[in-house]
This record gives structure tokens, C-alpha cells and sequence, in this order.
């Protein structure tokens, strides 16, 4: 896996197909995600990792992300600014599902943080 790249809904390709790997990275990595919701994130990519192209599901999974990140205490300051800045509607009920320049840098800082870029493939 690579460090993920700005991807936006509906495109396909390379970099979603590496979005969809950081994705599951982090769901089947991350600590405090049950069993049960691992199951279900997973099924609910399915589709969109089968297509290889950024859909619907994948937004949603990103949006969870961003609003995770958006609250982690451990996130760098610097990084917290940034999204903290972004204007209130960016951030929905999770969040806009959209992976730009700033989303995909917080979503590498938790893979970095998790190991994801010290494993093979």
C-alpha cells in the first residue's frame, strides 16, 4: 500500500483501488472497532473495492474517518488546526466523504500511526 492521494467520488483507478487498501487497513487495525462493525464496514465496501471506483460506500467510510480524526486527541496540532478550520459544513453528520489534500494527510498520519506503511503490501 501507498500513501494515499486526493480521490473524489465516482473516479476509479489506481488510487482508489489504494484508498479501498488504506481503508481496510484501517478497519481491520484500528483499536476500539468491534468484531461485529469490522464484519459490516468490510461488506459495506465490497461493491465499490469490487468496481474499483470511489462510490457512495466509500464515501461514507471516509466521512467516519473524518469525523474520527477531526476529534482525536493524539492528532498533531498543526493537522487539528487545519481541519478545524475547514467550514462547518464540510463536516456533516461524519463527515463529506471526499478525500482532498488535507483528509488524505490525516488519513496517512493514522496509517503511519497504526503501521500500515511498515507492513508488506
Amino acid at each position: 500500500m501507498r500513501e494515499i492521494r486526493p480521490v473524489h467520488l465516482h473516479e476509479s483507478g489506481a488510487r482508489v483501488v489504494n484508498l479501498h487498501q488504506g481503508l481496510r487497513f484501517l478497519i481491520r487495525n484500528h483499536p476500539g472497532i468491534s468484531d461485529n462493525d469490522r464484519e459490516s464496514f468490510q461488506q459495506q465496501l465490497a461493491s465499490d473495492r469490487t468496481a474499483r471506483t470511489f462510490g457512495h460506500a466509500t464515501a461514507h467510510q471516509v466521512g467516519i474517518w473524518q469525523k474520527q480524526l477531526k476529534f482525536r486527541p493524539d492528532l498533531p496540532q498543526d493537522l487539528k488546526d487545519r481541519l478545524n478550520n475547514l467550514p462547518i459544513s464540510t463536516f456533516t453528520e461524519m463527515g463529506n466523504g471526499d478525500v482532498d489534500e488535507l483528509t488524505a494527510e490525516a488519513l496517512n498520519w493514522l496509517l503511519r500511526k497504526l503501521g500500515a506503511f511498515n507492513s508488506p503490501g
